[in-house]
């Protein structure tokens, strides 16, 4: 990843962070307006809009063309978390308590309602193609729901494999990437060979960034993630890591998180888990996993019809660099 490309980013980064915090223009009521500026000042990564950029100018778009695209994905995905935060009674969120720990659940509903309405505002906002962005950007919500969905059935299974876990997240995080690139391929007028291709690239980028994600939740720390580290062990949700140990030995997995339960979570509960994910070979597996994924990705990438695929290239090295 060249420093050029950092640099980038990190301007990216910085004007999405404007942008997102202009997007509320009024303040009252507070009860709706103060939790959603909250949540707009959150210092996320700000990868998916980010992506949307990179993917546009990839086809010689302007960022002013794109950044409306890119501020409604990164309002989608906020409206997700704040809700997703919820439904796993999550604490902490960039850093910050999660919306529903600060206001109430209330609140965070309707901050979430009011989030999504922001994102459809900057769809209607690209007018040369606002139609068939809509659309796509419809087809995308429906599927994150059914990713979502399985996500929470999977909760009480104990019969969920690999393969099914990776279908879950091809929908609930596959879906937003894939999104992110079809939208910026869609404002630079890619073919339709093209914006396939770019819709499987997000989606196995996706996939991949969802396991990774999985692997920093044990193995990362609070400070650096910004999140509560394994509260989705606390709630049984599925993750890549809980499907291979239960298919490599379904009673020491199911030993090992009897033997943690009602502990500590930072002195004990993590400690214990990753000494045995990382002695099982499970962690090594789930990166091999992951690096697997990016190769795929680079390959549809490589079919598309563009002069210089640099920049999604090094995101996608970008992702497997990453620390949080």
């Amino acid at each position: 990843m060249t420093d050029e490309f950092q640099r980038k980013v990190d301007n990216y980064r910085q004007q999405i962070d404007r942008e997102m915090i202009a997007l509320v223009k009024k303040s009252e009521p507070r009860y709706l307006y103060e939790p959603v500026s909250y949540v707009f000042e959150g210092k996320g990564k700000r990868l998916r809009p980010i992506l949307v950029l990179l993917t546009a100018e990839m086809f010689s778009a302007t960022v002013n063309s794109a950044l409306p695209a890119a501020l409604a994905v990164e309002a989608l995905h906020n409206f997700s978390l704040v809700h997703d935060d919820i439904m796993d009674q999550d604490d902490l969120r960039h850093g910050k308590p999660t919306v529903f720990r600060k206001w109430g659940e209330s609140e965070a509903i309707l901050a979430g309602d009011a989030i999504f309405t922001i994102a459809y505002t900057q769809i209607m906002q690209l007018e040369q193609c606002a139609l068939t962005a809509l659309k796509i950007f419809n087809a995308a919500n429906l599927k994150l729901c059914e990713g979502q969905a399985l996500d929470k059935d999977y909760e009480a299974r104990s019969d969920v494999h690999i393969n099914d876990y990776l279908e879950m997240v091809a929908l609930k995080t596959g879906t937003l990437l894939s999104l992110c690139c079809q939208l910026g391929g869609l404002i630079g007028g890619a073919s339709e060979n093209d914006l396939n291709s770019l819709s499987k690239f997000g989606h196995l980028l996706g996939q991949s960034f969802q396991i990774q994600d999985d692997v920093l939740e044990i193995f990362s720390d609070t400070k650096t993630m910004g999140k509560s580290l394994g509260s989705d062990v606390l709630t049984e949700k599925v993750t890549y890591l809980s499907c291979a140990a239960r298919e490599h030995d379904p009673s020491a997995w199911n030993k090992l998180i009897s033997s943690v339960e009602g502990k500590k979570m930072e002195s004990e509960i993590l400690p214990a888990l990753r000494e045995y994910l990382v002695n099982s070979g499970i962690k090594a597996k789930a990166e091999q996993e992951v690096e697997e994924l990016l190769k795929n990705a680079i390959v549809e990438l490589e079919s598309i019809q563009a002069e210089d695929k640099s920049n999604l290239n090094q995101f996608a090295e970008m992702i497997l660099q990453r620390r949080k």
